[in-house]
């Protein structure tokens, strides 16, 4: 999986920790003493050690990687990756890649936030997605496979083809999906002009598939080419992890580049001999400081219990420290102006990604401003200088909710 620069591997392994521990006569017992290697508790303890320290709500650095970006398909909520490791999503974000305007490098592609979130229900509102999480590859929707049919690709066209969903379950079980990850995109890639693109990565996945459903063979290998015609299908890891998003990717809409960052799950340990990599040489003192506490109390010794109350402070250290860094970048509202969903929501939950009201702001505006104009004081009914003077307000949907929510209780 891509991990960001700068994450550091580390040389120790759990050996190397032993020889260390085993030194100190507090632990000389519980490591196997005159008989030689014990492996446990050893492993036991670094792996509970590993995940207490990754538990933390903190989005460490170095525990941070990509989830490679995919393009979204017409009314497609769920997409498939080769992921196993996703602990929590950090952030994400969409790209207007068939945007021209970075052509020539005249200016960047348009970037919009996306909101990470912890779940999502399935959905059939078509609009631009703003939120996204994680699932299993086996929980994803879905699509019914299509004989002689095109499945199209988004980038190099001017909108989103209509094309069925690009994922389905074979005859065997397996899951297939059209892996979009491989086509050499980058925030460089030229936008669409009027002319189709081929993007340049390979193998180009999309074309028409066959008269025949393909199939892998039960339980095929996760990243299994299966050819289907002049379609490339790809095995899912069913235990694996997809990317949900909402609302549904509009039909004959743009096509989105979705980029997201995510924390892995922590490293499992299984032999002395392991490195541990989940965790760079900088963290190594608070690592083996809570070894040493938590292998105090499987001892049983009478300092345990100070000692890893000691630990955990020293975690909380750590953590305030990673978090010494300014994070207000940008700043969502919790919710809508009148403090909950208009009678005019549609069935998207207004929230710190959707906070405004659905449907046409004028409709809505207009409304409200009728059923409050007669709680005006008599100065303030003047309709059309009222309503002309909320327009001045940079002609946002949120500013002229918020001045006829002022002038309404003045």
């Amino acid at each position: 999986m891509p991990i960001l620069p700068g994450n550091q591997a580390t040389s120790l392994t759990c050996q190397q920790l032993y020889y260390q521990l085993k030194a100190d006569p507090q632990f000389y017992n519980i490591l196997g003493g005159a008989a030689g290697f014990s492996t446990e508790p050893l492993l036991t303890v670094c792996n509970e050690i590993l995940c207490r320290i990754l538990s933390e709500d903190m989005p460490w650095k170095w525990n941070r990687s990509m989830v490679p970006p995919f393009l979204t398909v017409s009314l497609q909520q769920d997409y498939c990756t080769q992921l196993t490791d996703v602990s929590w999503l950090e952030d994400a974000w969409r790209v207007d890649i068939n945007n021209s305007i970075s052509n020539s490098n005249g200016a960047p592609k348009p970037i919009f936030a996306l909101e990470t979130v912890r779940d999502l229900p399935q959905v059939s509102t078509q609009q631009v997605p703003f939120n996204i999480c994680y699932i299993f590859n086996s929980q994803a929707i879905m699509g019914a496979w299509q004989p002689n049919t095109a499945y199209g690709c988004g980038y190099g066209q001017p909108m989103t083809p209509r094309t069925p969903i690009q994922q389905f379950l074979d005859v065997n079980g397996n899951i297939l999906y059209i892996d979009s990850t491989n086509l050499g995109l980058t925030l460089e890639s030229p936008g669409y002009i009027g002319t189709t693109i081929t993007p340049p990565g390979t193998p180009y996945p999309y074309g028409i598939s066959g008269s025949t459903q393909p199939a892998a063979p039960a339980n095929a290998t996760p990243g299994a080419l299966i050819p289907d015609g002049s379609v490339i299908w790809t095995v899912a890891d069913p235990n694996g992890y997809a990317m949900r998003l909402s609302p549904l990717p509009a039909l004959n809409g743009l096509c989105w580049w979705i980029v997201s960052r995510y924390q892995r799950l922590p490293q499992v340990l299984t032999r002395l001999q392991d490195e541990i990599t989940a965790i760079p040489i900088s963290m190594m003192y608070l690592f083996r400081q809570g070894v040493r506490a938590q292998l105090k109390i499987y001892n049983g010794r009478k300092d345990a219990q100070q000692e890893y109350m000691e630990w955990e402070e020293t975690l909380m250290k750590a953590v305030r420290g990673a978090d010494r860094q300014t994070e207000d970048f940008r700043l969502y509202p919790e919710k809508s102006i009148m403090g909950q969903p208009s009678p005019y929501q549609d069935p998207l939950q207004i929230g710190a990604a959707y906070p405004f009201s659905p449907g046409p702001w004028w409709y809505l505006y207009l409304n409200a401003f009728a059923w409050n104009l007669g709680r005006l004081p008599e100065g303030l009914r003047d309709a059309p200088a009222f309503f002309s003077r909320s327009l001045t307000v940079e002609g946002s949907m949120w500013n002229i909710s918020a001045i006829s929510v002022v002038v309404c209780v003045s």
